[in-house]
């Protein structure tokens, strides 16, 4: 098993991954893809990943890309022992997959977009922006809140959407 991480040194996606791959004890090949200078954007990348989004695994010539995904995967394949984590029973990995897509769909998109992307593209911060940010920073509030707990997914234990969610 020869394990391959495409990854940026501090984007919350690879951070997660990463943190992951850690929590597995599984070793794995380090490949930091240059930003800054659009390494992901080119044909090269995109053979690996055609969507030229990091991170992306490569685990024995099996390509995933989307942390979400990758993180579903490794704990799947190799998180046996770790079933808190990602576990089996369907009710308990539906609140993990609503918290995951909450986060992918809502909270890190909207905090990136009007944090990070005026940073990287030339645009400005708006106030409709802001307004999304806190709107979703009041959902997930609102979700630790009425379930009177510590983690995203509202159980006692640390699952793959804490590693998203703290990426």
């Amino acid at each position: 098993m020869v394990l391959t991480l495409y990854s940026v040194s501090d984007g919350p996606p690879s951070l997660a991954v990463r943190m992951g791959l850690k929590l597995f004890n599984l070793n794995y090949n380090l490949v930091e893809v240059d930003f800054a200078s659009g390494e992901h954007l080119k044909q090269d990348y995109a053979k690996k990943n055609p969507q030229k989004e990091i991170p992306t695994l490569d685990d024995d010539g099996f390509l995933l890309s989307e942390s979400v995904a990758i993180l579903q995967y490794l704990a799947d394949r190799y998180g046996v022992q770790h079933h808190n984590v990602y576990p089996t029973d369907p009710k308990k990995r539906a609140v993990i997959n609503q918290r995951l897509a909450f986060n992918i769909a809502s909270y890190y998109k909207n905090i990136a977009e009007y944090v990070m992307a005026p940073i990287f593209f030339d645009y400005e911060r708006s106030p409709v922006g802001l307004k999304k940010v806190k709107a979703v920073l009041d959902v997930f509030n609102n979700i630790l809140q009425n379930e009177g707990k510590l983690y995203a997914a509202g159980v006692i234990y640390i699952t793959l959407a804490f590693y998203l969610f703290t990426g």
